[in-house]
């Protein structure tokens, strides 16, 4: 029995989805680089432009990695999966509450707004609120991983709750 081998250019592809998330954390760093230090001449436009189609075409490939399973991500898998995910609710929290229209909606208006900040405070704050990305893709990623052991994909909303039914009158009593 001989099983098909995929071709490289497919290999390719999903070697880069697979790793997209780590280059889009590396390309997120680099955006951050060049705002803070731009470069001379020609590259002051051709360097951001690259880095923007990166940008895109990474998060793509990520979100296509993010829709299959992926071999090489099985086999990453920790041994202690259930330990692992107690370690990281913060992150399943994260990817929870990241994708909530009353949270992701002001994050993503300052996330854009702080573009336009000029005055090197302002170029700091925008360089924390460009680097917390990396967070949010980390929590995503995390996620994806243990998401069998997310306490919120499993109903509980990360807490324990109580299974006790609620108390019935014996007689022909009504709730109220």
């Amino acid at each position: 029995m001989s099983y098909a081998r995929p071709s490289r250019r497919a290999h390719a592809a999903d070697l880069f989805g697979h790793h997209a998330s780590t280059l889009l954390i590396a390309s997120i760093v680099g955006v951050v680089a060049v705002g803070l230090f731009p470069p001379p001449g020609l590259l002051a436009l051709t360097v951001p432009l690259a880095l923007f189609g990166f940008v895109i075409v990474t998060w793509l490939m990520m979100r296509k990695h993010d829709r299959r399973l992926c071999e090489q991500c099985v086999t990453s898998m920790p041994l202690n999966p259930a330990e692992r995910a107690q370690k990281v609710r913060r992150r399943f929290w994260m990817a929870h509450t990241g994708v909530e229209p009353r949270f992701l909606i002001p994050y993503v208006v300052v996330l854009i707004g702080s573009n336009f900040a000029t005055s090197p405070p302002a170029r700091a704050f925008w360089a924390l609120i460009q680097l917390s990305m990396i967070y949010l893709i980390l929590s995503a990623k995390t996620h994806r991983t243990l998401q069998p052991w997310c306490p919120w994909c499993s109903g509980g909303g990360g807490e324990e709750v109580d299974q006790t039914p609620p108390v019935i009158p014996h007689d022909d009593r009504q709730l109220r």
